[in-house]
């Protein structure tokens, strides 16, 4: 694999002034940040939520970049989301007044996760390229832990949906730029790296804020946020024209709707807000209906063929490697110089590897590309670290059933189940943006779920 090999040997070369930037970072913005953040609790507040608002940008700032590689990290990244969680969680360790905890509720696993990623290492071919994927999960949990230490010692519900509210507005506005102004294309992405990126990440968003709309102790005011995120997440949606977006949003929605009706019943707020979402729905569909025809029938079947060969090669190559062929390793083994994908390089004959691109697709779906990476063993810790945020959020709809913060958990559960629908279909869950958003999700259900009693005392 000669190419490979030149690319990551142009990637391994660091320049001079990227060290200094980095240098400048991690030695002056991130200490001077945390102490100004742990005297000055605004400028704390501040720090969460620029933290929590640059999750929808996909800018990154890499060491040792491969721009070009076909996987799920380019190099070792760092974003603003980065030095933001790192600014907010040393202002609150340094911080005498704040309780820490390093090791928060369902802490193992994702723990059991990053081990299975760490062990896919043993059969890497090219221990930087893994490293990508090593580093942004170190980066993921100093976010989760930054997330759910701030939800514990603040308790600013109100904070977190306004910067919500913001975030969706912000992604509208952006797209609405692109789709009528830049004419950028059919499909819009805002300030993702990918429509269906978009989609996930303004579902599990869009969820959330109809949750607390339903079931929340609301003021007019907040009414009238809620309602513009509401709509932001739908115009969103339909500007994306991504077909299981539509669907898992459609879903999700559906399910937060459900589990209000079932736990609390009708009321007239409810009544309301299906008939306003009845009536925006309506519009929205009509004025979008001749795209959306066209995205849902006349989509080409090459596409449908690709990911059903794609996911076969997933399945051959778990089969064979028990512990993965590697995190970020997949579109190796999908190329053309392995026989998983045969299907896809039929046509080739007497492969010359200076003339051949030797990297392939990723396969559509996250729990398939874990398996190829990770092993099936990998796929099923992928699959209790999710499963156990979702299962403790369905516990907290009971214990909350009369309480504050059932809205929030009705919210995440729709939001979760959306999202890992969507995922069937989709890797976007390990694209940097949406996997951050998850984490502060998970990070918000564990501290709903350690907080409980108490919510409920003070209801009582």
């Amino acid at each position: 694999m000669g190419l490979v090999n030149q690319i990551i040997a142009s990637a391994e070369q660091l320049e001079v002034s990227k060290a200094f930037i980095f240098l400048t970072i991690f030695l002056i913005v991130i200490p001077v940040g945390s102490i100004l953040a742990s005297a000055k609790p605004v400028l704390r507040n501040v720090a969460f939520i620029l933290m929590l608002y640059f999750t929808c940008w996909a800018w990154m700032y890499h060491i040792a970049p491969i721009p070009v590689w076909t996987g799920t990290a380019r190099g070792f990244a760092l974003s603003m989301v980065d030095i933001f969680s790192s600014i907010l969680l040393l202002s609150m360790i340094i911080d005498s007044r704040s309780r820490v905890t390093l090791l928060p509720l369902g802490f193992w696993t994702y723990l059991l996760y990053f081990f299975f990623i760490l062990l896919s290492g043993i059969h890497a071919k090219y221990p930087i390229i893994w490293g990508f994927e090593v580093v942004k999960m170190c980066w993921m949990y100093i976010f989760f832990l930054a997330a759910y230490n701030f939800i514990i010692n603040y308790k600013s519900l109100w904070l977190i949906v306004y910067t919500v509210i913001g975030i969706l507005i912000f992604l509208l506005v952006i797209a609405m730029w692109q789709k009528y102004i830049a004419h950028t294309g059919f499909q819009v992405s805002s300030t993702m790296p990918h429509q269906n990126s978009l989609a996930l990440y303004v579902s599990l968003f869009g969820s959330f804020l109809l949750g607390i709309f339903l079931n929340e102790k609301i003021s007019s005011k907040q009414a009238f946020w809620l309602t513009a995120g509401l709509f932001s997440s739908s115009l969103l949606i339909i500007f994306t024209y991504s077909r299981g977006g539509i669907l898992a949003y459609a879903i999700g929605l559906s399910i937060v709707i459900g589990v209000t009706v079932v736990l609390r019943g009708f009321t007239s707020r409810g009544i309301f807000v299906l008939l306003l979402m009845f009536v925006g729905g309506l519009f929205i569909v009509s004025y979008a209906m001749p795209n959306l025809i066209r995205r849902f029938y006349g989509a080409p079947d090459i596409s449908r063929i690709t990911r059903e060969r794609l996911a076969k090669a997933a399945i051959r190559i778990a089969d064979v490697h028990f512990l993965g062929v590697g995190a970020n390793h997949f579109s190796i083994y999908s190329g053309p110089f392995y026989e998983y994908a045969a299907e896809i390089h039929e046509q080739r004959r007497n492969v010359d590897e200076d003339s051949t691109w030797p990297l392939g697709g990723i396969v559509e779906t996250i729990y398939l590309l874990v398996a190829a990476e990770c092993g099936w063993l990998g796929m099923v810790s992928l699959l209790i670290f999710f499963f156990y945020y979702l299962s403790r959020v369905f516990l907290e709809l009971f214990y909350l059933r009369h309480c504050e913060c059932f809205g929030v958990a009705a919210g995440i559960f729709g939001g979760l189940c959306s999202n890992y629908i969507h995922s069937l279909a989709e890797w976007s869950l390990k694209q940097y943006g949406n996997f951050y958003q998850l984490m502060f999700v998970f990070a918000l259900i564990a501290a709903i779920w350690v907080s409980r009693k108490n919510i409920g005392a003070r209801q009582r």
